[in-house]
Order: structure tokens, then C-alpha cells, then sequence
């Protein structure tokens, strides 16, 4: 187990001995941590890790496990807990059941459970899963109706797939002791009370800080991705997304640059990664360009001259001396 950091816990059971790593991971770990009971299944070897977050009220487990049943009976609800659990599946095959749902479960898939209420969790094969908890009264407050959602699959819509955006930017980030935890853990409430309205509710312009945050960073992940197109604009991005080319423009100006900006710099950067890279230095600068998303070379030389304070060439000479100096 690593603690060494505030608010956080990891445990892999890898680094123990066979016979020890289902008990240390059930008794000393989930049982404990996460208020449940799991039950090995099958004759395979068992590994299971996790790795448990905060943002701010929101508890964010990464969880692995071969073949299992997780368990949350009358046992556990004793202990009074009564928060809402998003899983999130990554990866491998499960079903669920709380109540009167029951749901298959597969890799991006997303659902909820009530953790007042008795629970079953069947992990058929080695899987993955993200688990928000989150306290059922920042939710409530939100979303008063939002008992007769819980233990229901969430449909892989725009709303889930903002979600997902958000949490993968901030879990990228070391952000255990970030000033902006709190935040962090605010726009995922957010999120997920989208999540939780549907589908219709994802085209609304203004919405809480959340959804606009999750939303700027779809944008800035998705120019990334298309950078090198020279036809890319704004329309692009919104189709992807499902909004408004009007509203891609508004978001990114309120970021401080304009779509046009943050399209340029993401291809000089790109175009600065390969020339400084470039250790056999026989492509043509022009090649480099074009690649990156440039159709005018004289553009692309003063717009990275502006940007970087030097020439494409001269960038390419400073990169192999750092090499040759190594």
C-alpha cells in the first residue's frame, strides 16, 4: 500500500505472494475501503488493485479485479452509508443487480448504485472500472428525483462521454494536494447530474461550471486529435460533440484565445516535436508542414518564427546539437 501522499491510497496485490493476495485485497482493502465484500471466483490466480482519489467530497476509485462477485449486503448498509456510486467499466464483462435492475455490463458502459440498498456486482472476467462516490445529498440538491434512477444503466451518450473526457483530464493530473481538488470534485457533481437528466440536456448552452469545463476540454482534446487536418473548423468540432459551432467559439474565447489560435499553436507545437526530433534531418521542412496541417509554407515559417523565436531549420540545428552533446 502507498499512503504516502494525502488522500491517497494504492494497493496492488502483485507485489504480494499468491496466498496472500486475495485476503489482503478482500479483508484488509475493499472490505474496509470501499464497504464491500468480494468473493473470489474460479481457480485462476487472483490480482485486484486500487488506486483511491479525493476531489474534494468526491472519492475516486480505480479498481482491477479477475473474476469476483462484490457485495454490498444488509451487513454493510448498517454502517449508514448512503452515497451514489457512477461506475464507469473499462474494460471486461460484468452485470449488476440492485433492486429490480439487472444490467449487463460491458467495456464503456456506465450505471448507478444506491449504496443504502443491497447490491451485486458479477465480474465474469478480468476487468477494469472507474468508482465515483459521491454524497447523495450534493446530488439530491441537484436532482431531487434522483431515487428512481438509481441501480439503472447509463445510456453512452454525450453527457456520459463528458464525463469520461473530465475524469481522464484530471487523472492525467497530480492533483491529490492541487488547490483545485475541490473544483475538480464540483464539476464532477455537475457532470453527472447530467448524466443523469439525459440525453435532451447535453445541447443546453449554459449549464453549470462543470459542463462547461468538461466541455472546453473536449474541444482542446479533440483539435489535438484533428490538428493535422487543414480543413478542420469549428463545425467539425461541434458535430463531434453535439453542439453549436456558435458555442465551440464562445467557449474557446472565454479560455482567452480564439478557435483559430489554439489550432495554429497545437500544429507549431507538433511541427516543433518533429524537427526537433528529427534525428536523420533529411525531410523537407516543407513535408514537416504539410504533415502538421499547413498548406502554405511561408505562412508556416513566419508563424513559427513568431511563436518559437526561431526558424524551423534553426530548431531542427538545436536539436541535433542537444544529441550529439549527449
Amino acid at each position: 500500500m502507498n499512503a504516502s501522499k494525502p488522500n491517497r491510497i494504492t494497493f496492488n496485490t502483485d507485489v504480494l505472494p499468491e496466498r496472500d493476495r486475495f485476503p489482503a485485497f478482500c479483508e484488509d482493502m475493499y472490505r474496509h475501503i470501499i464497504g464491500a465484500d468480494i468473493v473470489q471466483l474460479g481457480t485462476t490466480p487472483f490480482r485486484g488493485a486500487l488506486d483511491i482519489r479525493c476531489a474534494g467530497e468526491v472519492k475516486i476509485a480505480d479498481i482491477a479485479t479477475t473474476s469476483a462477485d462484490m457485495i454490498r449486503d444488509s451487513t454493510h448498509i448498517s454502517d449508514g452509508e448512503d452515497s451514489v456510486v457512477v461506475l464507469l467499466w473499462q474494460q471486461g464483462l460484468a452485470s449488476s443487480m440492485q433492486g429490480q435492475y439487472e444490467n449487463k455490463i460491458e467495456a464503456c458502459d456506465g450505471f448507478i448504485i444506491d449504496n443504502s440498498k443491497v447490491a451485486k456486482i458479477h465480474v465474469r472476467e478480468p476487468s477494469r472500472f472507474i468508482a465515483l462516490t459521491i454524497p447523495r445529498n450534493r446530488l439530491i440538491g441537484l436532482r431531487p428525483a434522483i431515487d428512481r434512477q438509481l441501480g439503472k444503466r447509463l445510456n453512452d451518450d454525450l453527457s456520459i462521454r463528458l464525463l469520461k473526457t473530465y475524469l481522464k483530464g484530471i487523472l492525467a493530473q497530480d492533483f491529490d494536494s492541487h488547490p483545485a481538488a475541490q473544483l475538480f470534485g464540483s464539476h464532477l457533481v455537475d457532470l453527472t447530474t447530467l448524466a443523469l437528466a439525459g440525453e435532451d440536456h447535453t445541447r443546453e448552452l449554459d449549464g453549470p461550471d462543470g459542463v462547461r469545463a468538461a466541455r472546453l476540454l473536449a474541444i482542446l482534446q479533440t483539435i489535438s486529435t484533428l490538428s493535422a487536418d487543414p480543413m478542420l473548423n469549428a463545425a467539425t468540432i461541434a458535430a463531434r460533440l453535439g453542439i453549436t459551432p456558435r458555442y465551440v467559439h464562445l467557449l474557446l474565447e472565454r479560455s482567452g484565445q480564439t478557435f483559430t489560435r489554439h489550432v495554429l499553436q497545437k500544429r507549431l507545437e507538433n511541427a516543433a516535436k518533429l524537427l526537433g526530433g528529427d534525428e536523420r534531418q533529411n525531410r523537407k521542412i516543407a513535408d514537416i508542414a504539410l504533415e502538421v496541417g499547413f498548406t502554405d509554407l511561408s505562412h508556416f515559417n513566419r508563424a513559427f518564427r513568431r511563436h518559437f523565436g526561431d526558424t524551423p531549420s534553426g530548431v531542427r540545428a538545436k536539436g541535433a546539437k542537444r544529441r550529439n552533446s549527449r
